[in-house]
């Protein structure tokens, strides 16, 4: 190379007048600003021409508390000041902004007592509070020391500074630049001006074969940019809605705040079942009670849970009670957004109404413990298939179609139990970086206890309802599936986008 750019030549000519090391906050006050400097740098490091070592540089510095504590006086300073020439003085008579704090930290180190005279509360100086009222404590001497920016050792009052908020530690990072021989070689060249920007005018005439044009490095490191982009979960779920309706079906959405009789009768669950229990079920206070729907319907389910009425089965053999089916609850389940669509296709039953594909993506609630896999809020996809000519094998083939486009090809299915399907499945993916199989959530066929009070007639429908933020859990390495809802700006700024790169 027998010419350098300006840029690249002032950074060695500056390093070299520092002794051929410095910091880039050095260098920064020279004459480059630290864009320049640091394209400068990668330039002359990627050519072997300078080293470059990291450096961090921790110090404590003040809060706003600690500011405020240095000019007008730790809180257990201005109980001294208050109790000298005092020798008892109630506690409730203290006039002090922080009088906790300042009684907490007092007794912990010696200065006062705290004695009980009959109702009342006293507080008193003992000799090593007045020995301090004209001395200054540890954690004076380490404050006024932070705030002149002095080195302090006292390990012991750092740590009781910071507990209490009145200093924090903050890490500087810098960039030590030693120049190498081949960098003090470049000073020897000539400097010519390169241009970085190829506008409109180097491009008439061939302007632009005479202009020394500085080649663009795409593997320079520059600092990150976060752009905008919507929450994960807001991602997924757009996601979801375009595989379903791809797949050319609607959606079907309803209320959050619902009654038994949706969420649990109509999906013929027995009004005893554990699952209804206050153990997974959050009842309302207000309202306690809602309406009950259509006279018709609600005998065909008190029908189907007692004596199995026309559906061919014997029920659950136990007394329906309509009280209990309206009380209100927070949904458990999206699946009482399928009872009341298939309610509705009933309704407004036509001969061109048949087949039908629905879908959901909507918020549960349970009363779980809150633990790294379990929430009380939760999301989950419902879908049913409502048609004459459905069978097992078509329904199988709708979900491991829905979990191939969302990334997961290997689909396998276990047998299970719920009381308003049969045959009934788990499903289960294997996620192809970690293989391992997850456990998303329950899927089956109607039964017609289910179907005929709703639907009017024994038609085969199939249904599923797989949840989704353990797949974004194990995608992401989420230990704790709570830290999907944390919202902490800095993991929602460098988290991927949803798709196949955090899948791969």
């Amino acid at each position: 190379m027998d010419k350098i750019p300006p840029n690249i030549f002032k950074v060695l000519q500056n390093l070299n007048e520092l002794g051929g090391s410095a910091f880039v906050s050095e260098l920064e006050k020279k004459d480059l600003a630290h864009s320049a400097i640091m394209r400068s740098v990668l330039w002359l490091k990627e050519n072997k021409c300078v080293k470059i070592n990291e450096s961090f540089e921790k110090r404590f510095v003040l809060t706003d508390r600690g500011l405020d504590s240095l000019k007008n006086g730790l809180p257990e300073r201005n109980l001294l000041n208050e109790l000298k020439n005092k020798k008892s003085v109630k506690i409730n008579q203290l006039k002090l902004k922080d009088v906790g704090i300042a009684l907490a930290q007092a007794k912990k180190l010696g200065w006062i007592l705290i004695i009980k005279k009959g109702a009342e509360k006293f507080v008193e100086l003992t000799k090593e509070g007045e020995n301090k009222i004209n001395e200054n404590s540890k954690e004076e001497i380490v404050l006024e020391a932070i705030k002149n920016k002095k080195d302090v050792k006292d390990g012991v009052t750092i740590h009781n500074l910071l507990s209490r908020g009145l200093i924090k530690k903050v890490v500087k990072k810098d960039f030590r630049i030693s120049v190498l021989p081949k960098g003090r070689e470049l000073l020897k060249k000539e400097v010519v001006k390169s241009v970085t920007l190829l506008e409109p005018k180097y491009l008439k005439n061939n302007a632009w074969k005479k202009i020394n044009l500085r080649p663009y490095n795409v593997k320079a490191q520059v600092k990150p940019i976060y752009p905008g982009k919507k929450h994960i979960i807001t991602q997924v779920m757009e996601y979801i809605r375009k595989i379903w309706i791809e797949m050319g079906f609607k959606e079907m959405t309803g209320p959050i705040l619902d009654i038994n009789f949706w969420v649990f009768d109509a999906l013929y669950q027995p009004q005893d079942h554990p699952a209804r229990d206050m153990q997974d079920t959050l009842f309302m206070k207000i309202p306690e009670k809602g309406k009950l729907p259509e006279k018709n319907l609600v005998e065909g389910v008190r029908k189907a849970h007692e004596t199995g009425g026309n559906t061919g089965s014997t029920g659950w053999q136990y007394k329906w009670d309509s009280e209990f089916a309206k009380k209100c609850v927070l949904r458990t389940h999206t699946t009482s957004l399928s009872a009341r669509t298939l309610y509705q296709l009933r309704k407004d039953i036509k001969k061109d109404n048949l087949p039908a594909k629905y879908f959901s993506i909507g918020r549960n609630f349970r009363n779980e413990t809150l633990d790294w896999k379990h929430l009380i809020e939760f999301y989950q996809t419902d879908g049913i298939v409502v048609d004459e000519n459905v069978n097992f094998r078509k329904f199988l083939f709708y979900l491991k179609r829905y979990f191939t486009k969302l990334g997961f090809p290997n689909v396998r299915f276990r047998p299970a139990y719920f009381p308003y399907t049969e045959m009934s499945t788990e499903i289960e993916v294997l996620h192809p970086t970690h293989k391992k199989w997850l456990e998303l959530g329950g899927a089956g066929i109607f039964r017609p206890e289910v179907v005929k009070p709703l639907l009017g007639k024994d038609i085969p429908v199939l249904a599923w309802g797989p949840g989704f933020e353990r797949i974004l859990m194990m995608s992401y390495d989420f230990k704790d599936i709570r830290k999907l809802y944390e919202n902490n700006l800095s993991d929602l700024r460098k988290i991927p986008l949803w798709g196949a790169k955090c899948l791969q």
